[in-house]
């Protein structure tokens, strides 16, 4: 995507549009971290009255040739997700009552068009980040062995689609602890972003080694290597996330044994079997 010219083309239109009474540039382009010619743009429109966007699509073509589109109605502050030929774009739609209210941003944030001083309002601020309490620990290694066992299961009833599922629920609380480790070890200000974005770049090199081996295709043996890599690995970085907590250790040698015992149960010579045809 041309970023400067399409930015061009939505000044112009938000200027001409009188309803448009606030437009916000936030996410890479903003902040100017991680860009590169696929990056979205993340826009704010602050407006009189949204319902006129959100009962329209036909504004969407301004910016470039329409492939799809997701219209999400998040309470407070609905978005539509386009995707042009060439790129993408994320609005948010809000009134301008919620940007006279006062907006606090976490990352960078630039304005694009202001026709009534409604910057004034907004302010970045970085968050404060806390270490996450006892619960909130052990609710993410339940999570984790309740998201590992289904899995298993689903190996063995030979249900790749379903097992595919199950292992997302083992990835993202996997995500979570390898953000906690990070942030135990590097201060709980180190920037561990969102949903893995950037991990290239915050991500510790041996993680990231590990994680090559927790990833599978769709074939049972690959996922069941996959999530006994996930498994070891999760044991591990709970382990030392927990002793920089000084909260008691996850005692995973009952969790590796009961999910080693159900895969162990699929018939030899089944698709379900490593290695089998």
């Amino acid at each position: 995507m041309d970023h400067g010219r399409v930015l061009k083309d939505l000044i112009a239109w938000a200027t001409a549009d009188d309803n448009v009474r606030l437009a916000v540039l936030t996410g890479s382009l903003a902040s100017g971290e991680g860009v590169d010619p696929l990056s979205d743009l993340d826009v704010e429109l602050y407006v009189r009255d949204p319902n006129r966007l959100l009962a329209d699509r036909t504004w969407y073509g301004h910016f470039g040739d329409v492939l799809g589109l997701e219209e999400l109605e998040n309470p407070g502050c609905p978005t539509r997700l386009i995707h042009y030929v060439d790129g993408k774009i994320d609005f948010m739609i809000g009134s301008v009552e919620a940007a006279s209210n006062g907006i606090t941003y976490d990352r960078e944030f630039r304005v694009l068009i202001d026709k009534d001083d409604l910057a004034d309002h907004l302010r970045h601020e970085t968050p404060t980040v806390s270490s996450p309490t006892a619960d909130e620990f052990w609710t993410c290694v339940n999570w984790f062995a309740a998201a590992a066992l289904n899995t298993a299961k689903s190996i063995v009833r030979d249900e790749p689609w379903m097992a595919k599922n199950r292992d997302a629920e083992v990835k993202e609380t996997l995500l979570q602890m390898i953000e906690w480790d990070h942030r135990a070890r590097y201060g709980w200000d180190y920037d561990t972003w969102h949903v893995g974005v950037h991990l290239r770049q915050w991500m510790d090199r041996d993680v990231q080694a590990d994680l090559e081996r927790c990833w599978a295709r769709f074939s049972l043996a690959d996922t069941r290597s996959a999530l006994l890599a996930s498994t070891d690995l999760f044991r591990r970085l709970a382990a030392r996330t927990a002793d920089a907590l000084g909260f008691p250790r996850f005692e995973s040698e009952g969790l590796n044994k009961e999910v080693r015992r159900i895969l162990d149960t699929a018939p030899e010579g089944s698709p379900r079997t490593p290695g089998a045809h």
